[in-house]
């Protein structure tokens, strides 16, 4: 689901004080991107607030590897939106200590590779999406930067 769609409707606790009347009326917020970057990148979530010590969020969040459509979120219509996935960050561990590693997609063969400290290997397309994944990186459809 949307969790972020890009229209909808503010609940009454949130809504605008109308300047002739002065009182909160219901209202539908909209949220649109007037230019898509070359470049998106994703921070997912990952320490709770709620917890005392912030706690570390590991919960799978599935993401597209190809055609994220983000024409929804256009201003206007025809607009390239898609993205492609060529990067993600990973942390595991805690809050106070973990490991950082990257998975990376080569720009020529487009096999994707981890990279753990001083070890480089190929990994599957299927070990991509995981609870430990907190940055994603997106490029724009159409270009080819070769990043």
């Amino acid at each position: 689901p949307d969790v972020f769609p890009p229209r909808f409707n503010a609940d009454l606790s949130r809504s605008q004080t109308c300047s002739s009347c002065k009182t909160r009326q219901k209202c539908t917020k909209s949220f649109t991107i007037q230019k898509f970057p070359q470049i998106l990148v994703i921070h997912l979530k990952r320490f709770s607030p709620h917890e005392r010590f912030r706690a570390k969020l590991s919960t799978t969040v599935e993401f597209p590897v190809n055609n994220l459509d983000m024409s929804s979120y256009a201003a206007s219509s025809g607009k390239q939106c898609t993205y492609n996935l060529y990067g993600i960050a990973n942390h595991s561990g805690t809050t106070y200590s973990g490991h950082y590693t990257a998975y990376c997609k080569h720009p020529y063969l487009n096999d994707w590779y981890e990279f753990n400290d001083a070890r480089v290997s190929k990994v599957s397309r299927n070990s991509l999406v995981s609870g430990e994944a907190y940055l994603l990186f997106y490029e724009l459809g159409g270009y080819s930067t070769r990043l």
